[in-house]
């Protein structure tokens, strides 16, 4: 069965990364396709609030302990057709921290769900958990809102993204001590990527081009949240653009989701939002961006890289 993998992830809490997996969930299962959400956001999960379910077992929990023998196991119906949930885990100080092997375990799970896809709604900032999680899908989306702390972190997650998957090939090919080198140009100032390849294909051109060409399958995707107007828009494509100069990747920004005062009337009244505002702005913002992911030649024709981690 072909498989997509969406990830939504982002440096911030409250951006509502949450609410736009969610959402997709939603509309992509309307469309008569297998959907699994999966709650990876190991340390505060609220997937299953956001589409009105209450808590129950199994969930993620249940086959990270070894008490359900597989992922698809802890994969439930949900009162949508075509969706079911992987609800997050209530024993989160045991799951936030989750070691080596299980995240190797889980990452295979996903890979093997019965589905064609699943969305993966993944916690917080930059720990390796998360970052492999995203660099695991494609596509990788990062939510993001107008307000400085926000774009701030966003432009740090990138950063964090990049770090890992240069870090991981750098471990594969034995070149470890380019990675200080590469941390300690990068604390100097904003142009430290460019930099380093720079004095890299000038001293070791073979692994610079393997490390460029590293960094270059990495392609994720730009979502501008809760946007009031125009000038929240154009902000978003300034972000990307920012990314592209001087991270060197091939961000691509798929638009702006307007703020809507009913997203919060929704959780309150435990109901998700999509199907009762099917012709709002932001539901039909969501609704084009993943037709755009979903139709697009880019990432279909593109195999998710596989995540070779160390064994340290």
């Amino acid at each position: 069965m072909e498989k997509r993998i969406w990830a939504v992830g982002g440096g911030k809490g409250g951006t509502g990364k949450s609410f736009v997996a969610a959402n997709l969930g939603l509309h992509l299962a309307s469309l008569d396709r297998d959907v699994v959400l999966l709650d990876a956001d190991l340390g505060a999960p609220n997937l299953q609030t956001l589409l009105g379910i209450k808590p129950a077992h199994p969930d993620l929990g249940d086959f990270l302990t070894g008490t359900l023998p597989t992922l698809e196991a802890a994969a439930l119906p949900t009162p949508f057709p075509n969706l079911r949930l992987v609800k997050g885990s209530e024993n989160i100080l045991f799951i936030a921290n989750i070691n080596h092997y299980r995240k190797l375990r889980l990452l295979r799970q996903v890979r093997q769900l019965e589905t064609s896809n699943v969305i993966l709604d993944l916690g917080t900032g930059s720990s390796y958990n998360t970052l492999d999680f995203f660099l695991s899908a494609n596509p990788g989306l990062v939510v993001t809102t107008p307000e400085p702390t926000s774009i701030e972190n966003t432009y740090l997650f990138l950063k964090s993204c990049i770090m890992r998957v240069l870090k991981l090939y750098m471990d594969h090919y034995k070149i470890r001590d380019l990675h200080q080198k590469l941390l300690d140009q990068i604390e100097k100032n904003s142009q430290s990527l460019y930099s380093f390849f720079k004095n890299l294909m000038e001293t070791d051109r073979s692994y610079g081009t393997i490390l460029y060409r590293a960094l270059r399958t990495f392609r994720p995707c730009l979502v501008m949240n809760k946007a009031r107007g125009e000038e929240d828009a154009r902000l978003g494509r300034s972000v990307a653009d920012v990314a592209r100069k001087y991270l060197l990747i091939d961000i691509k920004y798929l638009g702006a989701v307007p703020y809507d005062e009913d997203v919060p009337g929704s959780l309150r009244a435990l109901r998700p939002y999509y199907p009762d505002h099917r012709n709002s702005a932001a539901a039909k913002a969501i609704r084009q961006m993943s037709e755009e992911l979903a139709y697009s030649i880019e990432f279909t024709l593109r195999t998710p890289p596989e995540i070779r981690l160390p064994n340290t």
